[in-house]
């Protein structure tokens, strides 16, 4: 594969030795672990020594039982043991959470000492254990944030406010935050968030997302095998693709589609799963939607025939969850060249991204009537969603492609920890 981080001439030996911690990782379909695996194999191809700490646990029920080590594109990885209590519950995500974290620990303190220990945010206090091995083994740490905690979870309502485990989470991460040499965020909004929380100014950074625009290409409607299997040839595609989690909000989308229900043309795609994808599917069926159908996620070398399959995508986020996180499927429409409808805060980040681009369009999250004019809109007008998608294109190839942003995280987060390296 090409590497996304510039060698810059560089000895291997004066780069980075790098030590991730995230539950997730490369097959899993989590996104968390999908990005990770691209930062982690650039970085690799690039020189650095890359080790990344996994759970043998997956994201979705019935993942395939995984090795504890291998090494994948340069990558070494190990994975600890893991509960699989799963999403249902708080108290089974908090086993799961404990789990990895403590196989974790363990791991980490015996590994070849490296010189940055990244955190991620799954399990939502990982950040806490990278300060904690960091300290103690002399190195830095870094918080490569994708959902800021505990305020999100406050925000979408799994824990109060108030509340002594909010009150604790939160202390626990602002002293985490302080110890950090580096925080890279996914925006400003993000970014002013946690340097509120803790985060040094000096050292904290937004770093948006990407997609990998080489292997994410739009695929032209009569070459897309997955819209003939489907039976969507000829529709207009209207796809949500990925995870229907707590943050994201399916009401405006299920306002307009009862108001386009007697289009005939129109067909409504959910690929994925997650929490909400039970009650989409009970809504749709209660409402008598009949023009929606769901899929199970798909391995991700599908992906450019299905976010290509849709005539227009969606991403949506709860308002109250703006700033807090920046859903990544919006970097892999961008590159599919297909327009982005948002149902959302307009001062959130991923507006801002779709705003920047112009490559999309942007639906408040109470707007049932405007969503449905907006879809029939870009429906009629074939010419204005192929500009939009194809704007979004361009800025994937130029500002949020893989090969782009990997090394634009890499060189940001070597300049603020001082590692540096031979030019």
């Amino acid at each position: 594969m090409t590497a996304g981080v510039a060698k810059g001439g560089a000895p291997a030996a004066a780069l980075p030795r790098v030590l991730f911690l995230n539950r997730f990782y490369w097959p899993d379909v989590a996104a968390t672990g999908q990005m990770l695996a691209d930062l982690a194999e650039d970085l690799a191809a690039a020189g650095w020594d890359v080790q990344v700490i996994a759970s043998m646990g997956a994201y979705a029920a019935g993942g395939a039982a995984l090795p504890r080590n291998e090494v994948r594109n340069g990558v070494r990885i190990h994975r600890v043991a893991a509960t699989r209590f799963g999403q249902g519950t708080l108290a089974g995500r908090l086993g799961d959470y404990l789990a990895y974290l403590g196989g974790a620990c363990l791991a980490a303190l015996r590994a070849p000492r490296p010189d940055l220990v990244v955190a991620m945010t799954d399990p939502p206090i990982t950040v806490a254990l990278a300060a904690y091995i960091a300290r103690r083994r002399g190195v830095a740490a870094v918080y490569w944030v994708q959902d800021v905690y505990p305020q999100l979870a406050a925000a979408l309502g799994v824990v109060a406010p108030g509340s002594l485990p909010y009150r604790a989470s939160l202390a626990v991460a602002r002293w985490a935050h302080a110890r950090c040499a580096a925080v890279i965020t996914q925006g400003p909004r993000m970014t002013r968030i946690l340097v509120a929380n803790g985060a040094p100014p000096a050292r904290t950074r937004d770093v948006a997302n990407w997609a990998d625009a080489a292997a994410i290409v739009p695929v032209p409607p009569g070459e897309n095998a997955f819209l003939h299997e489907q039976g969507l040839a000829g529709q207009f595609v209207v796809l949500y693709s990925g995870n229907a989690g707590r943050g994201h909000t399916f009401e405006a989308v299920l306002g307009a589609m009862e108001r386009l229900r007697d289009d005939s043309g129109i067909s409504f795609v959910f690929v994925g799963g997650g929490q909400q994808r039970p009650f989409l599917e009970a809504e749709v069926a209660r409402r008598g939607l009949t023009r929606a159908r769901f899929l199970d996620y798909l391995p991700r070398a599908m992906l450019a025939q299905s976010l290509s399959a849709a005539s227009v995508s969606l991403v949506t986020e709860r308002p109250e969850a703006a700033g807090l996180l920046l859903p990544s499927k919006t970097f892999g429409i961008m590159a599919s060249g297909r327009p982005i409808l948002f149902v959302g805060a307009v001062d959130s980040d991923v507006a801002a991204v779709i705003r920047s681009a112009d490559a999309g369009v942007i639906v408040a999250p109470d707007d049932p009537d405007g969503l449905a004019r907006e879809l029939r809109r870009l429906r009629d007008d074939p010419a204005e969603a192929a500009r939009l998608g194809a704007n979004g294109r361009r800025a994937a190839e130029r500002t949020h492609a893989r090969s782009v942003a990997t090394a634009a995280w890499a060189t940001t987060v070597r300049t603020l920890t001082g590692r540096i390296g031979t030019p």
